[in-house]
């Protein structure tokens, strides 16, 4: 029978990619400049106009459960994008190395960080975690946004 586990870690927990000012990376391109602000309850971002930035999140893993790999069910994200300024545009899902999971051309803005919804729970239903979850969004803001992470996590299930 399928135990159901979920792990689920505050917002402060999730960084930006780029952050600091602008310099160039190994293959040349310009780091973003990207301001957050972490507080107890999440953490806030803003990326400035015409900006977009991947945010990463590390979701606590039970790999194993008595001798048996972890199937991640789904993963879900409580954020908020000011709406007609920036959106939500990718989300990927890892396990250690691997992608599991890409879903690109998205458009979500507004607020989605008090519940679950159909834009911040992405069904991911792959067997045999080996290494452990991760999150990675990718925001733009054509004309400047503040985004928030309030928490983050995962479902998983162990046939025991």
């Amino acid at each position: 029978m399928a135990k159901l586990y979920a792990s689920w870690v505050p917002g402060y927990s999730c960084v930006a990619q780029s952050m600091g000012p602008p310099t160039l990376a190994p293959n040349n391109q310009p780091f973003v400049d990207v301001n957050g602000l972490r507080e107890g309850f999440g953490a806030y971002y803003y990326l400035k106009e015409g900006q977009s930035n991947w945010f990463h999140i590390a979701i606590p893993t039970p790999v194993i459960v008595e001798d048996r790999r972890a199937t991640l069910g789904r993963v879900m994200i409580l954020f908020s994008v000011t709406a007609q300024f920036g959106a939500l545009r990718s989300v990927h899902v890892w396990d250690g190395p691997n992608r599991i999971l890409q879903r690109d051309g998205l458009s979500v803005d507004g607020n989605h960080s008090g519940s679950l919804d159909a834009f911040n729970t992405f069904n991911v239903n792959h067997d045999g975690i080996a290494w452990g979850v991760g999150i990675s969004m990718l925001f733009s803001a054509p004309g400047g946004a503040e985004i928030y992470f309030a928490s983050a996590g995962g479902d998983f299930f162990h046939n025991i």
